[in-house]
Order: structure tokens, then C-alpha cells, then sequence
């Protein structure tokens, strides 16, 4: 019993750190793109969201099942196999939550198999950590990007003053000051890092001062 709350402990803490305090995205600059060229509406968000989840979980799972059998000079190339493989599934199970969705999305839907996010996690992670493990990782990761491309997305479309769900500006579209432009999603990524790496010197210098007091 204590080994299995021990476990369930450690999977959160798994979570948490692919969710926020270790999240690819704002701290290792992972799988940029999708966020800053689409994330303009919450539909789009949404959508790539998912495929973002249907893509890297059985990918995920399956790698690390055959991972370490797998050599790592042509592991990579397998993986990518792998997520184009699930793509197909993913893009069918979007399709029927959001009808219309992939074609929507357009090239965009496929570059998710490339997405450089969930090809490190299940090259790298994946093969070398335990079931329970990687779907803690990839769970936390999958609401990690989700909660990054949204939060970009809502506050492109409340800048512009458009609708917040879905809006006819076009990825490089003509709003106000470039905020649909590329760049204004890479500013607005820079201070959510900064903000992320604040909590993380903050709960560095805590736990410090907890081992000292001991």
C-alpha cells in the first residue's frame, strides 16, 4: 500500500512538471510552432490540442514498450514512423469531436506529426521510464500545450477584438500591431518562460531553506 501511494505520488509530481514547473514548451523551447503561427482562436487551440494527445499517448505508450529494443541510431526515425502511423487515428478522433476540424487546420494538422515537443518526450523519455510513468508525462505535457496554445490564442483574440472561439483572421493576417503575426507569439511565450522559471527559483529557494532547517 505505501509503495502504490509512493507511486501514485511520484506520477503526480510526473504530471505537474510536464503540466507547468518543467513544461517543454516554456522551458526547453519545444514545439514552438504550432503555438505561434495558429494559436490566433480557441478553436484552433482546441483542435491541435487534441491531436496533440491523440498523437503522443499511444505513441508514447508504445515506445516505451519497444524502446529500449529499439537502436538509438535509427530510434528517431522510427518515432516519427510511430506518430505518422497514429496520426491517422488521431485525426479521425478530432474529426469527430470537432467535425471539420483537420481540414480547418490544414497543413498544420500534419505538421503535428513532426511536432518537436512529442518527438523528444517519446525518444528520450519514453524508452528508458516505466508505463505508469510515461503517461503521467505525456498527460502532463498534452495539458501543458494545451494550456499554452489557449492562453496565447484567448489573449491574441481579446487583443484584436475578435471572437474568441473562432475568428477570420488569418494566421498572418492584418490585426492591429502584428499581434496575429508570428513574433507577438513568441513575445507572449517569453513571459510565460520567464514567469515559470520566477516560480521555479521561488520553490528552488523554499525547499533550500526547508533542508537547512533541518
Amino acid at each position: 500500500m505505501k509503495n502504490k501511494r509512493l507511486l501514485i505520488k511520484e506520477a503526480n509530481t510526473i504530471f505537474l512538471n510536464g503540466m507547468f514547473f518543467k513544461n517543454p514548451i516554456l522551458v526547453g523551447a519545444l514545439g514552438l510552432y504550432p503555438i505561434v503561427a495558429a494559436g490566433y482562436n480557441l478553436k484552433n487551440a482546441v483542435e491541435l490540442s487534441l491531436l496533440f494527445l491523440f498523437i503522443s499517448l499511444p505513441t508514447s505508450l508504445l515506445f516505451c514498450l519497444i524502446g529500449e529494443m529499439v537502436p538509438l541510431s535509427v530510434r528517431p526515425g522510427l518515432v516519427l514512423c510511430g506518430c505518422a502511423l497514429f496520426y491517422i487515428p488521431a485525426a479521425w478522433l478530432t474529426q469527430r469531436i470537432i467535425p471539420g476540424s483537420i481540414e480547418s487546420l490544414g497543413m498544420l494538422a500534419g505538421l503535428m506529426i513532426c511536432n518537436s515537443m512529442i518527438l523528444s518526450r517519446v525518444n528520450d523519455y519514453a524508452p528508458t521510464h516505466i508505463g505508469i510513468a510515461v503517461f503521467a508525462d505525456t498527460l502532463g505535457c498534452s495539458v501543458g500545450f494545451a494550456l499554452v496554445i489557449c492562453l496565447v490564442s484567448v489573449i491574441r483574440a481579446a487583443w484584436l477584438k475578435s471572437g474568441i472561439w473562432q475568428t477570420n483572421i488569418g494566421i498572418y493576417g492584418t490585426g492591429e500591431k502584428g499581434i496575429s503575426l508570428p513574433f507577438f507569439g513568441f513575445i507572449l511565450l517569453g513571459f510565460f518562460a520567464a514567469f515559470v522559471q520566477f516560480i521555479n527559483k521561488k520553490r528552488s529557494t523554499k525547499a533550500a531553506k526547508r533542508r537547512a532547517a533541518k
